[in-house]
């Protein structure tokens, strides 16, 4: 399912990309033919008028495909995300904030541990001390 979506979204990725890049080629063939000012277009003949305003829809067709593609992407993405948080939740998967809870319930747990360790050794040295007092009596 993952790999699905990972191909989904590079796929609406690229086609953003190269619809960006065909708008970027028409748009500079439209100035290119299109020249400069009012002078340039009266110059131009009607069939070059014609290319000029097909260039022209076509850059504000590409530039609405992208406003689609990203907009449905942005939408995939918070789906998503919405799913896998519902897929996490449904699978009891701990949360940050849980498990760093239970973090700091090993920390303060192995600090007791070490105390009470210490406190064992000294008991078995006083132990150890008072079976050797009571050999030598």
């Amino acid at each position: 399912m993952a790999d699905f979506i990972d191909r989904a979204i590079l796929i609406g990725i690229g086609l953003e990309k190269k619809a960006k890049q065909m708008m970027d080629e028409l748009a500079a063939l439209g100035s290119r033919e299109s020249g400069e000012g009012a002078e340039a277009e009266e110059e131009l003949s009607a069939r070059q008028r014609i290319e000029n305003k097909v260039v022209d829809e076509g850059v504000a067709a590409l530039r609405e495909i992208i406003s689609v593609l990203r907009e449905g992407k942005e939408k995939l993405d918070r789906e998503v995300v919405e799913k896998a948080e519902l897929l996490l939740e449904r699978l009891h998967v701990a949360t940050t904030e849980e498990l760093d809870v239970v973090k700091e319930m090993a920390r303060t747990a192995r600090e007791k541990v070490d105390k009470l360790e210490r406190r064992v050794k000294k008991l078995e040295e006083k132990l150890k001390e008072k079976k050797d007092k009571d050999k030598e009596k």
